[in-house]
């Protein structure tokens, strides 16, 4: 191992214990003092997890104190304390059934999408199986993601940093802008990008453009991304993720499935080549994420 890789090795791995410190720093707080993150009286329609494991479905209509009133989709005025509560997210229903929001909408297979974490926001994932990966929302337009193999020595020494900052947030339009910045053998290389999502949460499409860099200089083809997402039923969307240099024949394309619950997603799907040569195919696609943080 080399000393610059050594040293860009060891600033990574100060990197990540700061991000778990900060982690810590926004999550910890309110467990400690028993304090629930709980959001204001509205119409939005919530799921409601209790501390002894039961779920109410209905819209906060007061918080007074440590008191919370929730009214029930059945019209029943039900009133808890904040200790009581253990989480709550926003829900839809349709046809009597629970349709969750994706806990990871800020990324499709591997790109990130427009969207971006609100602050105390993280996941902590597996991109297949062998290469773990922590996303943080630093505050609510910027976010920061780190990684590096968990068998290094066998797949290779890199590790990459990658911060985004988020310009448009909005229910149907993001925009954002950054930088994935890779470390190995004591060089560095990576690709600057801009990225927009247009759509809801059920229903987007995303594109993104950039320029990769390495040796000190960028190239002059830009590579650029096309994705979508699309609500297949309450806990699952299929997502797609492709490449290609504008004037080449070649192209990188994906699809596959999501599933998702409250905290928890995984993708599995397929990954080829297509080109004036002919199909390369296929590698598998599989992520595994926990969604961490500030949950309301």
């Amino acid at each position: 191992m080399t000393a610059d890789l050594t040293r860009s090795l060891g600033a990574f791995a100060r990197l990540l214990a700061f991000l778990g410190a900060l982690a810590c720093a926004f999550v910890a707080p309110g467990r400690a003092h028993g304090q629930t993150p709980i959001p204001a009286a509205s119409d939005t329609l919530r799921e409601i997890h209790l501390a002894d494991g039961s779920v109410l479905i209905g819209r906060i209509e007061a918080v007074t104190g440590d008191r919370v009133t929730v009214v029930t989709q059945a019209g029943v005025r039900v009133e808890l304390g904040r200790e009581q509560i253990r989480s709550t997210a926003a829900v839809r229903v349709r046809e009597g059934r629970v349709m969750r929001e994706d806990p990871t909408g800020t990324r499709l297979f591997f790109a990130p999408t427009g969207r971006s974490l609100s602050a105390g926001e993280g996941y902590f994932g597996v991109y297949e199986l062998f290469f773990p990966f922590l996303t943080y929302g630093v505050t609510d337009r910027f976010t920061i993601a780190a990684g590096t193999p968990v068998i290094p020595d066998a797949i290779g020494e890199f590790a990459y940093i990658a911060p985004k900052l988020t310009i448009i947030r909005g229910e149907r339009l993001n925009v954002g802008t950054g930088v994935f910045a890779g470390f190995a053998d004591g060089e560095m290389g990576g690709i600057a990008y801009g990225v927009g999502t247009w759509g809801d949460r059920d229903n987007a499409f995303t594109a993104g453009a950039g320029l990769a860099f390495g040796g000190g200089e960028f190239f002059d083809e830009p590579i650029v991304m096309l994705g979508g997402e699309t609500r297949m039923g309450p806990q699952t969307k299929l997502i797609t993720e492709n490449y290609f240099v504008p004037g080449e024949s070649g192209a990188l394309v994906s699809g596959g499935i999501r599933f998702f619950g409250e905290r928890i997603s995984a993708d599995a799907g397929v990954g080829g080549f297509l080109g004036g040569d002919g199909v390369g195919c296929c590698l598998p696609l599989v992520n595994f994420v926990y969604t961490f943080g500030r949950k309301r």
